[in-house]
């Protein structure tokens, strides 16, 4: 199987685009536009955080915020995305307030945690739809030029999904690789021991780091 076959492979199991999974096997070499590095000021990574919360709040266990994904983010972004990648994530996290007034009258960090949530949730129809829309296209592309299906990475490479799909991604990846992610909400095993296909599990038992 060679890299492209695995890229698309991990993507029918996620449900979608893992977006810079080439550049996570690659190693992350991209150069960051200028409108990336505002990403690293402390005014937008609280933000960032505040809008990780809204997906992975804290509860028994602690948030997205906490687990320091509002730094992560930038990170990802500046090193593993594309350009077209980085101007679509930096544009779409400025319209969180247009979206935010759009669904609930006032910018984001205004909003209480409930109606933050309801935020993300407007964002998150709003890019499943724009995503399949995207994905509709590039099938017909595809269909059109079918000599050129090898070539479907580079389609979406050039073609960024919704900036909140990439934001989600970030949150999920960022806090389930953190030390409170791996030890808190997931179960860790310093030293893992033999593998046991039977395993005793219980309904709500933690999966393991």
């Amino acid at each position: 199987m060679n890299r492209r076959e695995a890229l698309q492979r991990v993507a029918l199991i996620l449900g979608g685009t893992v977006i810079g999974a080439n550049l996570f096997l690659e190693g992350c070499t991209r150069s960051a536009t200028k409108d990336v590095e505002g990403l690293f000021e402390a005014k937008t990574t609280d933000l960032l955080g505040d809008l990780a919360e809204a997906i992975l709040p804290a509860t028994a266990t602690p948030g997205a915020k906490e687990a320091g994904v509002g730094s992560f983010i930038p990170v990802m972004v500046r090193d593993c995305y594309t350009e077209k990648q980085q101007k679509a994530f930096v544009t779409g996290l400025a319209s969180l307030d247009n979206k935010a007034k759009e669904v609930k009258g006032k910018p984001f960090l205004e909003l209480s945690a409930a109606d933050r949530t309801a935020v993300a949730a407007a964002l998150d129809k709003e890019a499943n739809e724009f995503n399949k829309k995207q994905a509709e296209d590039q099938k017909d592309i595809l269909e059109k030029n079918k000599e050129k299906q090898n070539q479907l990475y580079n389609y979406v490479e050039n073609d960024p999904p919704h900036w909140f799909t990439m934001f989600k991604q970030l949150t999920l990846t960022g806090f389930f690789n953190s030390e409170l992610g791996c030890t808190k909400a997931l179960r860790f095993v310093k030293i893992p021991g033999k593998y046991d296909g039977n395993f005793p599990y219980k309904k709500g038992d933690k999966a393991f780091a």
